[in-house]
């Protein structure tokens, strides 16, 4: 959570117009940021005093605590560190904060209205843009408390605060999402080959633009995918069904797409064997887990990247179209390796992050 969300929940929590999923978000930010705590202690301690300020001092303490607030906004330090290095006094520091954050709280009730938003469009384009490196995961709650766990290396953009009518964000990559149910208000995930619309429910994108196909997987509710290049065609998907679009690839020698049976499908729904949670390949990443049943050894090696935080190199272009089968949990890289490599005919070297891979 950046600061301008705090501040937002904050000002939303004193102005009585929090939801119950924006509160769960604020305590959820306190567990993890116990410093801010205080801020919101001594901010519910002089919210009894706040009509004992004087009017004629109104507007110069209001000038003052907005730069002070200014300050707080666009730095980087803890709420310590920042008191500490801009020499505010020990025994106000705090009150001060609080006090900032009760000036937005009594101003909360217009500031965070609809109608504030609708005379003020520029809040819409306030966004929140986030990259994942490889070899991590994240995960983050939306204001309106969907929950998405987002995969190695993937980008992704979220407003702080949605539109009235509709929630969108954008994905590049691989995204878990548990979206709060809004009727009035549907939540679309724009990926660069489809949309997903839904109003609450729990799916999986994965959309990295390396990958052959878009992946969209449905594990509860229901949900709207469009095709962007077929705006018209409307798929929807029902628990445990999975659709795979076809993603613009380069041609290549060893996958020439002219004479592709595969290119020629536009996309294609599946249903998923009846498993246990755990045992969904499209969602053991979950877990940090690859799970991998007769894939082309290229598409796993995408999945090694993101986990390993590597670049796979092959210097033998048919090694990219050997059929594997495999679970990689907890192991090492070079473990995870070694278990492919009983099975799969190759060889590898590794120089630094770089593994080349070869035919033996």
């Amino acid at each position: 959570m950046g600061k301008s969300r705090f501040i937002e929940l904050m000002a939303k929590r004193m102005g009585k117009t929090a939801t119950a999923e924006e509160l769960a978000e604020l305590e959820m930010f306190f567990e993890q940021f116990p410093e801010y705590k205080k801020v919101y202690d001594v901010t519910g301690a002089l919210k009894g005093n706040d009509g004992q300020i004087n009017a004629a001092r109104q507007k110069d303490t209001r000038k003052k605590l907005e730069t002070l607030w200014y300050k707080i906004k666009n730095s980087s330090d803890t709420p310590e560190a920042f008191f500490e290095t801009n020499n505010v006094r020990p025994l106000f520091k705090w009150q001060w904060a609080a006090a900032a954050v009760l000036i937005l709280g009594i101003a909360g009730g217009l500031f965070f209205t609809g109608k504030w938003r609708r005379d003020n469009p520029e809040v819409k384009l306030v966004m929140n843009n986030i990259s994942v490196p490889y070899g991590t995961t994240r995960t983050l709650v939306m204001p309106d408390g969907t929950r998405v766990k987002l995969n190695a290396g993937s980008t992704f953009s979220y407003p702080s605060v949605f539109a009235k009518n509709t929630r969108d964000v954008s994905l590049n990559g691989e995204g878990f999402f548990e979206v709060t149910h809004n009727v009035k208000r549907p939540f679309f995930v724009h990926t660069n080959k489809l949309t997903v619309k839904v109003l609450g429910t729990v799916f999986n994108v994965k959309a990295y633009n390396n990958d052959k196909t878009v992946e969209t997987t449905l594990l509860k509710g229901k949900v709207q995918v469009e095709l962007k290049d077929n705006p018209e065609k409307n798929i929807i998907l029902l628990p445990n069904e999975k659709l795979m679009v076809a993603n613009n690839q380069p041609q290549t020698d060893a996958m020439p797409l002219a004479n592709s049976k595969e290119a020629k499908i536009e996309y294609q729904v599946t249903t998923l064997p009846v498993l246990k949670p755990d045992g969904i390949k499209e969602t053991a990443w979950l877990d940090n887990r690859i799970l991998f049943t007769n894939e082309l050894f290229e598409d796993v090696a995408k999945q090694i990247e993101r986990k390993y935080n590597v670049q796979m190199v092959f210097e033998d272009a048919s090694l990219k179209t050997e059929q594997i089968s495999g679970l990689l949990d907890k192991e090492s890289l070079q473990s995870a390796l070694q278990i492919i490599e009983a099975t799969t005919p190759f060889k590898y070297r590794t120089e630094g992050k770089i593994i080349y891979l070869s035919k033996k």
